[in-house]
């Protein structure tokens, strides 16, 4: 006796849906962490000062939007990247295309703003990769197909 064919995303989708999650809060962590070595990113980068004309107060506040800024950012692709993945686990072939393209830019912004965030980008990347998979493709291509 076989049994019925299960209903729902496979588990490779599940699988890269909740990478992409792991991934996008892993981002935002690190845009967090950066906070809370603020001062001794400050201290460093006023001991690597060679230019008279920044001051102190310069350091701190280009220091204080760098970190606004990633984690900002990290919010926003994390909450897109997130959102996508919730659509194309649902069976919306499209939003894995637009998944991809925002975790690519997730993954180009975590490289400009934040070494430690590249982390979170990748596991992000991994589970985009599950995606793609065949039995990912599968049940996309079925779910797109009028019933």
């Amino acid at each position: 006796m076989t049994s019925p064919k299960e209903s729902g995303p496979p588990g490779k989708i599940t699988a890269g849906y909740w990478l992409v999650v792991a991934g996008s809060v892993l981002t935002v962590l690190a845009a967090l962490f950066v906070l809370v070595i603020r001062q001794a990113v400050i201290d460093a980068n006023v001991q690597a000062n060679t230019d008279p004309a920044r001051t102190v107060d310069t350091i701190t506040r280009d220091v204080d939007l760098t970190w606004i800024s990633a984690l900002a950012g990290s919010l926003l692709i994390g909450g897109l990247a997130v959102w996508f993945a919730r659509k194309a686990r649902a069976g919306a072939k499209k939003s894995r295309t637009s998944l991809m393209i925002t975790v690519l830019l997730g993954l180009f912004y975590q490289l400009t703003f934040s070494p430690l965030g590249v982390v979170g980008a990748l596991v992000g990347m991994v589970g985009l990769a599950f995606f793609y998979l065949r039995e990912s493709t599968e049940y996309l291509t079925e779910s797109e197909q009028p019933a």
